[in-house]
């Protein structure tokens, strides 16, 4: 498996922590966020990784330089412009050659990738959604599901109960053809435009169900309760 790494954003819920300091390099812990991304991805043998960057995207780019003090080779998207979660994935459509990994740069997990693509590998279709039982629709998007664990629909946040509990943990493993519903232009997301376009298409798209911890830290709330648990 491959990886992309979503770096774009400006952090503007963690300002003024994020005026000279791009989220993915907050510290967690002895170590910024983005190190623990790439040593959770490197343990599972994921090396070859793409990331977006925007904001303050040079200091990500000299931090991380090629990646090989990590073990990893790392291409860059410099976005002048900032193309939406799904549509970053445009510059790197030459690259995504066979299944990847979709993490948010301001997520911190340690989810067993092995079984996400066991589950993945045995459901098919284009794509597997990380999913997890929510108390806070309002917050996140909500995915709604069959009895199969197939995808229905995806719902915008801010939502509401009426369409299940299952919010959408920013985690993603995903094929190659996926690329084909991706729009030619203009800003795209996951769950506003990437996956209804393939649902429309009748692509098959899996949730996964999981209670591992996947750690939002895009607010301050949530930024200082992952400091506490690695301080």
């Amino acid at each position: 498996m491959k990886a992309v790494i979503l770096c774009a954003g400006e952090g503007e819920r963690l300002r003024p922590l994020t005026l000279t300091t791009p989220k993915p390099l907050l510290p967690i812990g002895d170590k910024a966020l983005i190190d623990h991304t790439i040593d959770w991805l490197a343990s599972y043998s994921i090396h070859d990784l793409s990331i977006n960057l925007h904001h303050l995207g040079k200091k990500i780019e000299a931090h991380l330089g090629d990646g090989s003090r990590y073990g990893a080779h790392i291409t860059y998207s410099h976005e002048e412009e900032l193309q939406g979660t799904a549509g970053a994935l445009r510059a790197f459509s030459d690259l995504l050659d066979e299944p990847f990994v979709v993490v948010y740069g301001d997520i911190l997990t340690s989810l067993n990738l092995a079984k996400l693509e066991a589950f993945h590998d045995a459901h098919g279709g284009v794509g597997t959604l990380v999913v997890q039982h929510t108390d806070r629709p309002h917050d996140c998007d909500i995915v709604e599901v069959d009895a199969d664990d197939k995808v229905v629909a995806l719902h915008h946040a801010p939502g509401d109960f009426s369409h299940g509990n299952l919010g959408n943990a920013a985690l993603y493993l995903l094929e190659p053809e996926i690329l084909e519903f991706l729009p030619l232009q203009g800003p795209a997301d996951f769950v506003v435009d990437l996956f209804p376009r393939a649902l429309e298409a009748g692509a098959a798209i899996y949730a996964y169900e999981s209670t591992e911890e996947l750690l939002d830290i895009g607010t301050h709330a949530r930024y200082e309760e992952a400091q506490r648990r690695y301080a």
